[in-house]
This record gives structure tokens, C-alpha cells and sequence, in this order.
């Protein structure tokens, strides 16, 4: 009899039915620990489901602390649903932020989740990411862990809540920077020749068969960082990088691994790049195939371009010694594969009047700058035949003040000083029939204007 019931529980379709079902064996007591296996295992598979559906993750292989969170989806959106309510930022968080990342964030606050007051009421507490947190600490921050404790009645070492330092993901990156930074003075400069191991030593990962993922992961991050940057990714400086990383994943192109590897390698990693890579993770989300997968699918063509770019360069190569063309050498690899973009704007502006256009051709299209300075008045001419001049206002109009229209607010100046004048350092005083300019040690005067 049991056996029949694992099996109706097997094939039940929606979350609303194996409420139903879980109900009605609850009713009957025909509950045993096989059917409660079977009903959360069930759960778990919904639960699974509509992550997938509903973030895009990836979740083919997950850590111990990952299953535990998608099994919890599927009971917790079964009870809102029950209640008539959804769980739609459960979703959001963790599209935007992973898995792992959405439960620190989520439960390190001063107020109780509304995730664990839910699972608590239904007597379902071990399913809480509070609970998660504390059964796995590997894999989450102290800061997360003490909220967590204290959420559950346990103890903490201390009343007060450890320093926000992020999550324990960009822990760990930090981490990594540091020691690629310290690796990188005493090599001159050079990061190749390590390993993956080391770096998963660094943090304490001895095993990478079973913490593979989270170090793939990690240097996924990095190296997402490092083409926001223009740089070529860190993760190719290692001796063997992970097998799955820069797979064509059916685009119809694939990554020149050999030729960023050679980039990434011969490169010099100055400190200033490697700040720069450092703060570009700390906007990331903990889960590096959420930015890859959204540049990918808005980007390709500038990702393409990027990596594309990326080549070995030797000991002249501006990219080591000059650090103004190495920045304008990544710029340039990111705008690449860009197309120009049209934009429309709304916009307000004030009328202005023709006023100035009258003022140009009654002073002959002449700067009244470079006339007082005795320089050439006359700029160059336009297709029209007229030359180029335009009017300054001495008042803005911006300001709106009654007569900034006028004639006598106005000089008719070429480009180059009306620029100075506006972001220059020059004084302006006024008399009824001049305005004076001081510009550096130089007094000028330049008559008004006046409409009779």
C-alpha cells in the first residue's frame, strides 16, 4: 500500500495537487518515513524546476548547500501558494545573485526572513536558509553564519555582528587578488606558472574533486572582471585551466584559448590593473554564469571582439611600458565589436531668440576677443561662405533673469574663447558700455551692444 502511494506521489504534476496529497495522507495517518521521503524529494524536483525556469541557472552540478536551497524553494513556494501569495523576489535574488549569495544576503539582517517565519509556522525549520547556513559554514560567511545562529536561538561567540566584508564568494576573490598581486611583484610582473591546486590551497580547498566547482567558479568571476577591465583573463595564466571552461556552448564561434592564454601570459600585471580587476568583482553577483550568460546573450559581438583581441605581446609592446597606451588599448578592445546606438531624448531648451544672429552679421563676424587682443578676428568659414563665429551670453540664460536676452548681455565670440569663457578662468566686470575681461594678467575691453 505504501508503495502505491510513493508512486501516486511520483506522478503528481503541480504543487498544488502534492499539497493536496500530502494533506490528505496526513488526514488518513498514513504517513511513514518512506512517503515523507517521497513527498520531499517530490517537492525538491519542483522546487528544482522552477529555479531553472525562473533564473536560468545552470543547476547540473551543485554543492551540498545548493541542493539544500533549491529543495527549500519547492516547499516554501507550495506554502505561499497555499496562502495565495507568490514568491516572485525569491526568484529575483537569485537570478541576480546565485544561490548561495541569495541566502547570505537574504538572511543577514536585523529583522527575521519572511522565508524562515514560513517554514517556522509550518513546522518546517530544517528547510530554512538559516538552517542551510548553519548545517554547511564552509560555504557562507561568518557575518551570514552569526545571523543565521542568532535567528535560530543558538549562540554566538559575540553580541555583535561580525564586519560586512562581503560574502564569503568575494571573500575568498579578494583573497585570490592578493595573492596573485604579492605573486605578480616577485616575478616581475608575470603571473604564469602556477596551478589551479594553488590557488585552491590558498583557500583551503585540498580537494578539487570536491571543490572544484566553487574554485571554477570563483576564477569565472575573476575573469568575467577582467574583460570589463579589457584585460586578458587570469584564469589562463595557470599552467592547465579548468576543462570546461570557454566552451563554444553552440555559438558559432569559439574562444582563441591559445591566443588569450598567450596574452594573459605575457603580459605584465601591474598593481593598478589588478585594483581595477579587484573592484570590477566586488559588482558581480556570486554566481559567475549569471554575467556571463546575460553579456553573452546582449554582447556577443563585444565579448567575441575582446577575446578576439587578445595576443601574445613581446618586450616592446606599449601594453607593458606605457600605461596611458595599455588603457587606451583596452578601450579599444571593448568598443571593437560595438555598434553605435541611437538614442532618443526628450529635452527642454530656452528660446533664445535671433537676436544673437543679428549681433554676428552687424559686427561683421568677428571675434570681439581676439579683435581686442589684436589677433585675427575672422575664424574659418562655414559652407555658407560666413565665417564661424557664435554669441556668448555674459549672464546665462539658463538663469532666466529678465534682459539676458537683450542685445547689450551679448559678445559675439569664436569658438575657442567662447569655450574659455565659459570654462576658463576669466573675470567679468561691466560698465554701461563695455565689458571688462580680465583673462591671466590681461585686461581687455569690449563695447556692448545696444538696439536703438
Amino acid at each position: 500500500m505504501a508503495q502505491d502511494t510513493i508512486d501516486t506521489i511520483r506522478k503528481v504534476r503541480s504543487l498544488e495537487k502534492l499539497a493536496t496529497l500530502e494533506r490528505n495522507i496526513r488526514n488518513a495517518n498514513a504517513a511513514s518515513p518512506e512517503i515523507a521521503a517521497a513527498i520531499e524529494g517530490k517537492y525538491a524536483e519542483f522546487g528544482k524546476q522552477m529555479v531553472a525556469d525562473r533564473t536560468g541557472l545552470d543547476l547540473a552540478e551543485l554543492t551540498p548547500a545548493e541542493r539544500k536551497i533549491v529543495n527549500a524553494i519547492g516547499r516554501y513556494v507550495g506554502l505561499q501558494r497555499r496562502d495565495g501569495k507568490g514568491a516572485s523576489r525569491t526568484f529575483q535574488l537569485i537570478a541576480n545573485r546565485g544561490l548561495i549569495d541569495a541566502a547570505e544576503v537574504t538572511v543577514a539582517r536585523s529583522k527575521v526572513t519572511q522565508g524562515f517565519v514560513v517554514l517556522d509556522q509550518a513546522d518546517m525549520r530544517a528547510l530554512s536558509f538559516e538552517q542551510i547556513i548553519v548545517d554547511h559554514p564552509e560555504e557562507f560567511s561568518v557575518r551570514a553564519l552569526w545571523y543565521a545562529r542568532r535567528t535560530l536561538g543558538l549562540p554566538n561567540e559575540s553580541e555583535k555582528a561580525p564586519a560586512d566584508l562581503g560574502t564569503l564568494t568575494q571573500q575568498r576573490t579578494e583573497k585570490v587578488f592578493a595573492w596573485l598581486g604579492e605573486r605578480a611583484a616577485q616575478h616581475g610582473g608575470r603571473l604564469n606558472g602556477h596551478m589551479n591546486a594553488d590557488v585552491g590551497g590558498l583557500l583551503g580547498f585540498d580537494d578539487l574533486a570536491r571543490h572544484g566547482r566553487v574554485l571554477g567558479n570563483i576564477q569565472s568571476r575573476i575573469d568575467f572582471a577582467c574583460y570589463l577591465a579589457g584585460a586578458p583573463p587570469l584564469g589562463l595564466c595557470v599552467l592547465a585551466h579548468f576543462a570546461n571552461a570557454w566552451s563554444q556552448e553552440g555559438r558559432s564561434w569559439s574562444f582563441p584559448v591559445a591566443d588569450m592564454r598567450a596574452c594573459a601570459q605575457s603580459i605584465v600585471w601591474e598593481g593598478d590593473l589588478l585594483a581595477r580587476i579587484t573592484a570590477n568583482t566586488r559588482t558581480l553577483p556570486g554566481q559567475a554564469a549569471i554575467s556571463w550568460r546575460k553579456e553573452l546573450s546582449e554582447k556577443e559581438a563585444e565579448v567575441r571582439a575582446w577575446a578576439e583581441s587578445l595576443k601574445a605581446v613581446n618586450e616592446a609592446a606599449p601594453i607593458e611600458s606605457d600605461p596611458l597606451a595599455f588603457e587606451l588599448l583596452q578601450i579599444e578592445r571593448k568598443l571593437l565589436g560595438r555598434r553605435p546606438e541611437v538614442r532618443e531624448r526628450v529635452s527642454r531648451s530656452i528660446e533664445r531668440g535671433v537676436i544673437g544672429q543679428r549681433l554676428k552679421r552687424a559686427n561683421g563676424f568677428k571675434c570681439q576677443v581676439c579683435e581686442a587682443m589684436g589677433l585675427d578676428p575672422i575664424g574659418f568659414l562655414k559652407k555658407d561662405g560666413d565665417p564661424y563665429v557664435e554669441a556668448h551670453h555674459a549672464t546665462p540664460v539658463s538663469e532666466r533673469e529678465i534682459g539676458s536676452l537683450s542685445a547689450t548681455n551679448i559678445m559675439i565670440l569664436c569658438a575657442n574663447h567662447h569655450r574659455q569663457m565659459h570654462y576658463g578662468e576669466v573675470a567679468l566686470e561691466r560698465t554701461q558700455d563695455e565689458f571688462i575681461l580680465t583673462i591671466g594678467q590681461r585686461a581687455l575691453r569690449i563695447r556692448r551692444f545696444a538696439i536703438e
